[in-house]
């Protein structure tokens, strides 16, 4: 997808209604940018991390990665650098409860947002992109909703979703392109290896970003950004995809050969 324009350059399967993991959470991220730009909350606002709950997925080997530790205060910065670059569950749930006020209502708030784009037929029952066999370990399950729920949405509104994100908001593509940080004493780090220096990096893209997932039901997935100088903004949507990261870096080649972008 041309992020300029919108305008789709390539497709397969692209409206098969799909689970997509932790790819999910850039709705979330544009939640976030989208409070922290009123004149109301800064990168320094408090977030709420409280519940036991959120602290143990934090600690665990398949659900966590940045622990989140009791009587530290993190700021929403923080949060968000752990979610996008560490693809932190319990940091991108704890943000979806500061934006809207609860877990519940964050996912009310992302179906309303994709409905405001015109993405129809979408499932939303999850923050972060784990299913509620996951979630209903820790209190996270959304109501109503069946033990293996979790989110579908089709390759190309999640392409959209990315857009809107990169258009809007550009300076996302400075913490998704970070390859590994320093958080509260925890290093973080990037699993995306499409990102300069990583294995599957072709300099001449610029990649960077955007969001990596995976969960056993959704395969390995990967939302790209490229920056090429000169040419407009492109974003790739992989879903499903043991190859996804030399796959990623095929297709943006493909695309800035065939098309003008520019």
């Amino acid at each position: 997808m041309d992020v300029k324009t919108g305008h789709l350059l390539y497709t397969k399967n692209a409206t098969a209604k799909v689970p997509v993991a932790s790819c999910i959470k850039l709705l979330t991220i544009y939640n976030v940018l989208q409070k922290v730009h009123t004149a109301k909350y800064t990168w320094n606002s408090i977030v709420n991390t409280s519940g036991t709950g959120l602290y143990q997925m934090s600690q665990s080997q398949a659900c966590g990665g940045f622990v989140l530790k009791h009587h530290v205060k993190y700021t929403v910065r923080k949060l968000y650098q752990a979610a996008l670059i560490d693809s932190s569950n319990a940091a991108t749930i704890a943000l979806g409860r500061w934006v809207a006020g609860s877990n519940a209502k964050q996912i009310r708030k992302m179906r309303t947002q994709l409905s405001s784009w015109g993405l129809r037929g979408n499932y939303i029952i999850s923050v972060s992109g784990l299913d509620n066999g996951d979630l209903s370990r820790y209190g996270y399950r959304y109501p109503g909703s069946g033990y293996y729920a979790q989110n579908t949405i089709s390759a190309q509104d999640l392409a959209v979703v990315a857009r809107n994100l990169v258009y809007k908001y550009p300076e996302v593509t400075n913490t998704t392109k970070i390859n590994h940080a320093r958080v509260h004493g925890q290093w973080i780090h990037n699993v995306n290896t499409t990102l300069p220096g990583r294995k599957y990096n072709v300099a001449s893209l610029h990649i960077n970003g955007l969001k990596n997932g995976y969960t056993p039901r959704a395969g390995y997935c990967l939302v790209g950004s490229s920056c090429k100088p000169g040419y407009h903004k492109l974003i790739t949507v992989i879903i499903h995809d043991d190859d996804m990261s030399s796959d990623t870096t095929a297709l943006m080649t493909h695309i800035y050969k065939t098309h003008r972008l520019r």
